[in-house]
């Protein structure tokens, strides 16, 4: 003992003391020299005995199982928390970078036009002349998502493209959560909401939807699916259905 540590006077005992010490909170000198004294009176033992036949009560009970609802809520909080967070920039960086891509004096106007699409006829000999402006037509833009090729997946390896799928929310070929929710019935798989992530992906050659559905606590289900014969009463269009519980 340091000292600083007395052992409570009694008996009485207050049944917090009692509680403590059944606990195993108190410090291990203080227990060693109340617990023979606290048994050997009848009333503070009767109290130990009621603590110890409450654990034995309750570690009687059968398991109580999470709600779905809440698991969902769960893995989809947990997923995105995965997310990557873009940084923060300050608006002075910022500006910084604008005029180190625009340029000076004359960039400026060079990129202001090119954006617009704008066009400045230059007369022979090298002379500016300034002509009207023709405007033209801008090319249309294409998405990122177009651009890419979908995610290469291997069929042993699902869980490598966890942390890929996670961030997407493209149904690709599928289109719509009522095609997606079609297709998993016709595999019988239930889910609630829309997936924590979907995106097509390329499984081994072959182009398919992958969908990350909560599975409990802690757990994914990862689907893929066929796109071309996915649907309710098509068993043959879930190419692969795994639970994994992520690092």
């Amino acid at each position: 003992m340091t000292g600083m540590e007395r052992v409570p006077m009694g008996p009485p005992w207050s049944v917090d003391l009692i509680a403590d010490l059944h606990a195993g909170v108190l410090p291990p000198e203080v227990a060693a020299q109340l617990r023979p004294r606290v048994e050997a009176d009848a009333e503070a033992a009767e109290i130990l005995w009621a603590l110890d036949a409450t654990l034995e009560d309750l570690h009687a009970l059968p398991p109580i199982p999470m709600p779905a609802d809440v698991a969902a809520r769960i893995d989809a909080a947990l997923a995105a928390e995965a997310r990557p967070v873009a940084p923060v920039v300050s608006l002075d960086e910022a500006r910084k970078r604008r005029n180190r891509r625009l340029g000076l004096g004359s960039g400026v106007l060079v990129a202001a036009a090119a954006a617009f699409g704008i066009v400045f006829a230059v007369a022979p000999g090298g002379s500016d002349q300034s002509t009207p402006p023709a405007a033209q037509d801008s090319p249309k833009p294409t998405s990122a998502a177009q651009a890419e090729p979908p995610l290469a997946v291997k069929e042993s390896e699902l869980g490598a493209a966890v942390g890929e799928v996670l961030k997407a929310q493209n149904y690709g070929p599928l289109e719509t959560p009522d095609r997606l929710a079609g297709c998993l019935q016709g595999g019988g798989i239930t889910s609630s909401g829309k997936p924590l992530g979907i995106s097509p992906i390329n499984l081994e050659g072959r182009d398919a939807v992958m969908a990350i559905l909560p599975a409990g606590l802690g757990q994914y289900r990862l689907v893929v699916l066929d796109p071309n014969t996915c649907g309710p009463d098509k068993p043959e269009g879930v190419l692969e259905d795994e639970t994994i519980k992520p690092r």
